[in-house]
């Protein structure tokens, strides 16, 4: 994934509540602002909230890349994952 392609907008979501997805945490990126987070729900949006201040392994640089990388953390969120709690979706083009 290019930075071009960075994601701008990433969702986490829940499946550990009921048994559809449910949004707990939002993740947005731009170039002026950097990475912030806005958690919707504060008990299932703990991962969000650890990932934001420990930061996130990313597979593809083979190491924990901290929010204030912008564009690597952002793409670290939504590389493929075999949880089933939960999903980072990459909803840039929603709103």
């Amino acid at each position: 994934m290019s930075e071009s392609s960075t994601p701008t907008r990433v969702v986490l979501y829940t499946y550990a509540k009921d048994l559809r997805p449910e949004k707990v945490a939002e993740f947005t990126w731009s170039t002026d602002a950097g990475v912030a987070l806005r958690i919707i729900d504060d008990e299932w949006g703990s991962l969000a909230r650890e990932y934001y201040r420990d930061g996130v392994l990313s597979k593809s640089e083979r190491r924990v890349v901290l929010p204030s990388e912008g564009p690597s953390f952002m793409r670290a969120l939504v590389q493929p994952s075999r949880s089933t709690y939960y999903r980072f979706a990459d909803e840039s083009g929603n709103r």
